[in-house]
């Protein structure tokens, strides 16, 4: 059994201040006899972490309280991306449902099935995600096989239905035989009478609650539809969602009813409204119903834009209402459920905004009265945010806004091409000038386009006039593309971020630079010692498409297409070549192969020859002659294992098995030839022949020592990917599983290329000691050292798990039009368009979907949070609201500026955030040289939070720096000359200087404009700010 007031006490400690202030608050409230509390902290300010550490706190007192077995935590989040990225921080050590099995219908299966385990009941805590949508919506009726097969599973005990079971199975598979007749319907057969086997009563209390709900007409109605079924020969029937959509609803109401939970958690809902007017057949209706409605449950509202925190004239007028006020009132009522205390807060609140609008610089009375304001809302609203210390700290900076981008003539041709297009086809739709300013090949990147779908309905019916389409600048090239020329950018903003992603031959990093290095930077990580990743933002769906195939192109044609134009040969070499060029070095499945071991075998002897910490302020030289004069003694201990007759011919077998003969006599390596076998033949059969050199190391003879072993088992000892992750995980499996990860990264025809072009092209045989070298220059055992520190993660096998899973190859490609593939689709031929490869760059957009789907995500937020690539994420306003994006990125480019300053707010936290890239930098420039002992990175940080905190909260130095910052977080906002973007970008400005000022007001544009007129100096203003910070307030 869990000690659950240790874990308390564990989880409160890891804390920052300000985040124990507000779980201290919340805690208080709901002490109280209050079920509701909003903390709606500023985005990046860690609100996930305050939810855990409440969890914890209300976790230790109900086990005190109750001495009950079970704490029941229902979070509720809008999406699986933002659950599967917060569910695992919320409570270390509970019981975690899986978040791509969320159904609300499905939900009575765990409940029982946990309630009855006993891990479960030791771990005390039991947190179960859901992720409601309006998939009850009679469109998408008949659900998930999962959710039909489960159904299926507990209606056959239903005495109504005993006769008709055949033709009610073929409704519930609704055409899906496959996956119906491999998995579904005996693995929740199976599930469902193991769950009744353990506890007893599961499928005796399943089918009373169904024989009360279903009603006698549902029953009717489901043997209508098996009667249909029958008469058309036990085959699948159209019309079965109605039925099945009843049936869900049925069962997602019986699981409300067993969830029973102690606290639900409401996170990243960022429009209340959302919430409280959900339709009673949705799943958030439900729920709302259910949790929200009642007032008994104690509900954790966490969002940082619960109601729309700002609303211009403009959308007031387009809405036809002042949404912001209005919502306000809705969160506010909701929280104060008891009428009294309502109805007080309306009224101390009334009197704040109308004593707002008569204030001059000359009268600034109402102090007293925002105060009664500020007590009344601090009832039932927590949030902190950086202006607590923001005059402390300046993190960032948009001196490049004012350089408006370039215009060329191809930017001017795009625009005409597809004017003069439209207009020969009699299109009444025009050229938005936006699409035209925002990506270039418009026709081979729109999909869903209503032009493009204008285009593709005229051209079907006039067959013969398909040649008007034919334009230039309006479609990509295959023939350009196949064979690796330059591709002409027509676009001034995608040429802006060429110039900021390709920035001093950037094409060539296969990871970021770590912050603090160990040793100087080599190679080209020398000039790109702050090299950051780009977070861009579009409003539009086909940005981030054409961004990640356009920049992911040029970064092959910069690396890959050079060696291809080198080549003599070029057949089956080209860009859509079976094959891709050049062909994978790094492989077990031809002869030679055990040298790869110098990069996956985690030499214990060489991890401990070389220590980070103690050599830290030598220079590589340095370094490099110390480990090479101890290789060269150990090597002299190994010549007996000489043999003279087997010729002159340097044995490159040394360069692997000096190293396992190194650590012969070290217990741990028994281990590492006893992990689980590997899944590929080829490398289990190297691994079986290198355990045998293992076992008969006694009797071991070998050819001549190659003249550079003793360089390259340095180069081993300071940079192999499995010496440098032993280090880290202190165990030799886990290292060499990491380092297969790796080895696949270097395997890329991208990072072969670079590596040839940087370092000479070895022999193929040879190839892994560039690969050393690389990884020598990239520091990157700092890189790694690193990237650990912030998995935050003390589980050494799970951190291993976390980074090998980021840094798998997720190379995905995307389907892209030419003119001869959409003139194929006009005459009705087969699909011609062409696959464009994403690596340097990826796309992330429309979070909506299936598992795989958010598994996808989940996978490309992962690596794009790790130093390995992609290094440039392009996305739309789904990646502007709870996810993160920070630890290697404090480059954002505003592709598109959005109208509501609130937005660009939020865009800008998903990178300014905990320890963030920008922070470590500053971090490492500032404490870089201070004498380290064991873990660099805390150490660094522990250092500048005993200097640079003072009487401020932990804000500092974690989310910022005071003293000005050498490196700062980059908003890049590509502004065409003349345009009316930089108005609108000053005036964004000028509103988030103050917009906090007309939280909860109504009018607020209007209010604005009354206190910039009437205010010289608007910083005499930021009194006025409502401070709802529990840190502040319980000083």
């Amino acid at each position: 059994m869990i000690d659950i007031k240790a874990k308390e006490i564990e989880i409160l400690e890891g804390l920052k201040d300000f985040q124990r202030a507000t779980v201290d608050r919340c805690f208080e409230v709901f002490r109280s006899g209050q079920n509701r509390i909003l903390v709606a902290d500023e985005v990046g300010l860690g609100k996930t972490l305050v939810a855990k550490g409440l969890i914890a706190r209300l976790a230790s007192w109900h086990k005190e309280e109750k001495a009950d077995n079970l704490f029941k935590v229902v979070y509720i989040c809008s999406n699986q991306s933002i659950a599967s990225q917060n569910i695992q921080k919320l409570y270390n050590g509970a019981t975690v449902d899986g978040v791509s099995d969320t159904r609300l219908s499905m939900q009575h299966l765990k409940i029982f099935e946990q309630e009855n385990n006993e891990k479960v009941l030791e771990r005390y805590v039991q947190l179960i995600p859901l992720t409601p949508s309006t998939s009850f919506n009679i469109t998408n009726g008949c659900g998930s096989i999962e959710e039909r097969a489960l159904m299926f599973a507990l209606l056959r005990g239903m005495a109504s239905f005993a006769d008709i079971l055949p033709y009610l199975e073929t409704m519930m598979i609704d055409g899906a035989y496959f996956s119906w007749n491999d998995w579904g319907r005996d693995g929740y057969e199976k599930r469902v009478v193991e769950c009744d086997h353990k506890c007893g009563k599961y499928i005796s209390c399943m089918l009373e609650e169904l024989n009360k709900r279903i009603s006698p007409e549902l029953v009717n109605e489901i043997r209508d539809r098996c009667k249909a079924i029958k008469e058309n020969g036990n085959k699948y029937t159209k019309g079965n969602y109605g039925v099945i959509y009843k049936l869900r609803q049925i069962f997602a109401g019986i699981s409300i009813d067993y969830l029973k939970p102690d606290l639900v958690i409401m996170d990243e809902f960022q429009r209340f409204r959302e919430l409280i007017n959900a339709g009673e057949n949705t799943e958030t209706g439900m729920l709302t119903n259910r949790f929200l409605k009642s007032g008994d449950v104690k509900t954790l509202l966490v969002s940082a834009t619960p109601y729309k925190l700002y609303q211009t004239l403009e959308e007031m007028s387009i809405n036809g209402s002042d949404e912001h006020y209005h919502e306000f009132l809705e969160v506010m009522d909701f929280l104060f459920s008891d009428k009294e205390r309502r109805r007080n807060f309306r009224e101390v609140w009334h009197n704040f905004s109308v004593s707002l609008r008569e204030i001059s610089d000359e009268n600034l009375t109402i102090i007293d009265i925002k105060n009664l304001a500020e007590n009344a809302m601090y009832e039932g609203v927590c949030r902190t945010e950086r202006m607590l210390v923001d005059q402390e700290c300046t993190m960032l900076d948009d001196s490049g806004v004012k350089s408006p981008i370039s215009i060329t003539e191809k930017d001017i041709l795009s625009y005409v091409e597809a004017d003069t297009l439209l207009r020969e086809v009699g299109c009444k739709i025009g050229v938005p000038s936006d699409y035209v300013k925002s990506s270039p090949y418009l026709l081979s990147f729109m999909e869903k386009y209503q032009l493009k779908k204008e285009l593709k309905k005229y051209f079907k019916t006039n067959q013969d006039e398909i040649r008007k389409a034919r334009k230039i600048n309006l479609w990509l090239d295959k023939a350009t593309i196949q064979n690796y020329r330059e591709l002409s950018f027509n676009n001034a903003r995608l040429k802006k971020l060429r110039e900021v992603a390709f920035e001093k031959r950037a094409e060539h990093l296969l990871w970021i630079p770590p912050a603090k290095p160990y040793y100087e930077l080599g190679g080209v990580f020398k000039s790109n010692n702050i090299y950051s990743k780009v977070l861009v933002f579009s409003k539009w769906e086909m940005v981030p498409r054409m961004i990640a195939s356009m920049l992911s192109y040029e970064a092959e044609r910069l690396t890959v297409g050079k060696l291809y134009h080198n080549e003599a040969d070029k057949r089956g070499k080209d860009y859509f070549a079976k094959n891709r060029f050049p062909l994978r070095r790094l492989r077990f499945n031809k002869e030679g192969a055990q040298p790869l071991f110098t990069l996956i075998y985690p030499a214990v002897v060489l991890s401990d020859l070389y220590d980070p910490i103690a050599c830290m302020g030598k220079s590589i030289k340095e370094i490099r002659k110390e480990i090479n004069a101890e290789v060269k003694a150990r090597l002299e201990d190994l010549k007996k294992h000489v043999n003279a007759r087997l010729g002159s011919k340097p044995d490159t077998r040394w360069y692997y098995l000096a190293p396992m003969l190194f650590d012969i006599d070290e217990e741990r390596i028994a281990r590492y030839f006893k992990q689980d076998q590997p899944e590929e033949k080829m490398h289990r059969e190297k691994l079986d022949e290198f355990y045998e050199y293992y076992k008969n190391a006694g009797t071991l003879k070998l050819g001549r020592m190659p003249s550079d072993l003793a360089d390259v088992l340095t180069n081993m000892s300071i940079g192999s990917p499995a010496v440098c992750a032993l280090r880290i995980f202190q165990d030799m499996v886990l290292a060499s599983e990491f380092a297969k990860e790796m080895m696949n990264i270097f395997n890329t025809p991208e990072a072969t290329s670079s590596i040839d072009m940087l370092y000479g092209k070895a022999s193929d045989d040879a190839y892994y000691k560039n690969v050393l070298k690389y990884a020598v220059d990239g520091n990157l055992q700092a890189v790694l050292d690193e990237y650990a520190h912030m998995m935050d993660e003390d589980d050494n096998a799970r951190r291993c798990e976390k980074m090998s899973d980021a840094i798998k190859i997720h190379t995905a490609s995307y389907p892209v039009d030419t003119y001869l593939s959409f003139k194929s689709e006009i005459e009705g031929n087969k699909d011609r368009k062409i696959s464009i490869r994403s690596h340097f760059a990826a796309g992330f957009y429309n979070a909506a979907g299936d598992s795989k789907t958010v598994q996808r995500k989940d996978s490309l937020r992962n690596a794009f949070n790790s130093p390995f690539r992609p290094f440039v994420l392009a996305t739309t306003s789904i990646g502007q609201e709870g996810l993160d994006f920070h630890m290697y990125c404090r480059k954002i480019m505003h592709w598109n500026l959005p109208s509501n300053p609130i937005d660009l707010e939020q865009r800008e936290g998903r990178i300014n955030r905990y320890k963030c890239h920008a922070i470590r930098q500053n971090l490492a420039a500032k404490y870089g040289d201070v004498n380290f002992h064991q873990d660099v990175w805390k150490e660094m940080f522990d250092a500048a939070l005993e200097n640079e905190k003072g009487d401020n909260p932990e804000l500092i130095p974690f989310w910022c720096l005071p003293g000005g910052s050498k490196v700062k977080i980059e908003r890049i906002v590509p502004m065409y000359p003349m345009s009316k973007d930089g108005a609108a970008y000053e005036r964004l400005m000028k509103i988030l200087s103050l917009y906090r000022l007309t939280l909860g007001q109504a009018r607020q544009e209007e209010l604005l404009e009354y206190l910039f007129n009437n205010f010289e100096d608007a910083k005499m203003l930021k009194d006025l700010f409502i401070n709802l910070s529990p840190y502040i307030r319980q000083r």
